[in-house]
């Protein structure tokens, strides 16, 4: 689902599969009162009626869904109205059974339009319907009489309800929609992405990260004593500490960066087209916008830190799985370490050979992990990089 699609009253695939069966049953049905009916300029009807049949498979089926791009709506509503003034002129204007066709074209057009489209929709049919009426009355040779005038009438007040009623529906039907997109990809708590979303954006980035061959980090924190001060203070001071912790992460890292909170007091961050160099440098600073929030208590105020974990694709893993795996026990071993530091992912052969070029001891990897960690931040907790 694409944010335009989120946006739209209707996704665009049910809005063409509406477009396509109603305009196919009404062309049918057309057919078939034309044929009954004996309406006068048949010859012309089954032309028009025809065009329209080809102009739908070809809009609706053949035609690709971004040709015209924003321009489409308008577009489509405006053959449409068209071809349904063509059909009611035909069919001799006021008196045309085919009037109907104003209405489903207004409200289809509103499952789809935004803010103020479907109303100028509305009111641009009112006009075609208005000049069809005048010609065909025209072409009679009199003016309409009293039942016309009111049938008319009744038909324009008829195109205001059938725009209100489908305005008000797709209205409706967008904040349910919008409503649900939030609980998916938002988490209700702290406001930044749902654990579902960063899944999600983790699978598109390593597909973009693989046909581009370029690098990106992946980020696993874990808050310090976070459990301790909901114990302490109670879950109210726990909650605001984690929403002001959620906050100042967002605010430091980019735009195309992605914080999600992956379960309890651990979050997520996806750093596209970011190297392990890159990666330590934005992890020291959500190590120190974590180390900034605060919560007024009776006792004073209540603070977290961060153990945060780094691994890199490819060089850590070429799965979701991998990378969250290996940037978890990278985290793990931070807090192993005294917590409120960063450590980087290393694989084994990395240690051998950080081993082999007497590296310092920090540097290898803890006592039975099936991989080493390699130390982010050098000193004590909290000193820079």
């Amino acid at each position: 689902m694409t944010e335009k699609d989120v946006a739209a009253p209707l996704p665009v695939d049910a809005y063409r599969q509406v477009v396509r069966v109603v305009s196919h049953v009404f062309i049918a049905g057309a057919l078939l009162g034309v044929t009954i009916g004996g309406i006068h300029a048949e010859p012309a009807v089954y032309v028009l009626l025809a065009a329209g049949a080809v102009l739908v498979v070809l809009g609706q089926d053949l035609l690709p869904p971004e040709m015209l791009g924003r321009w489409r709506l308008g577009a489509e509503a405006a053959v449409a109205l068209i071809l349904v003034s063509l059909l009611v002129l035909l069919t001799g204007g006021a008196a045309s059974p085919f009037f109907v066709g104003y209405l489903l074209v207004v409200g289809c057009a509103a499952l789809l339009a935004h803010g103020r489209g479907a109303l100028v929709l509305a009111l641009i049919a009112a006009a075609a319907y208005l000049t069809v009426v005048v010609a065909a009355a025209g072409a009679l040779g009199g003016p309409l009489d009293a039942e016309a005038l009111g049938r008319v009438a009744f038909n324009l007040i008829a195109i205001g309800l059938i725009t209100y009623l489908a305005t008000v529906v797709a209205g409706e039907h967008r904040r349910a929609r919008e409503a649900a997109v939030r609980l998916s990809r938002f988490d209700q708590l702290t406001g930044i992405y749902s654990r579902s979303y960063v899944l999600t954006r983790l699978e598109q980035e390593i597909q973009r990260a693989s046909r581009a061959e370029r690098p990106f980090s992946l980020l696993m924190l874990d808050l310090d004593g976070l459990k301790a001060a909901n114990d302490q203070h109670g879950h109210d001071v726990g909650d605001q500490l984690l929403r002001q912790v959620a906050d100042g992460l967002s605010r430091a890292v980019r735009t195309i960066d992605v914080v999600g909170r992956y379960g309890g007091d651990e979050m997520l961050v996806v750093l596209p087209e970011t190297d392990q160099a890159g990666a330590l440098r934005v992890a020291e600073k959500l190590r120190r916008a974590v180390r900034g929030s605060a919560v007024p208590v009776e006792e004073g105020t209540a603070r977290t830190s961060a153990s945060i974990g780094l691994a890199s694709y490819p060089d850590d893993g070429r799965s979701a799985a991998e990378l969250i795996n290996r940037a978890d026990m990278a985290m793990y071993e931070a807090k192993r370490r005294g917590r409120d530091q960063i450590v980087r992912y290393s694989r084994p052969a990395d240690v051998a050979r950080r081993a082999g070029e007497g590296m310092p001891a920090e540097g290898m990897p803890a006592e039975g992990m099936p991989a080493a960690p390699e130390i982010g931040a050098q000193g004590a907790p909290g000193d820079p990089l």
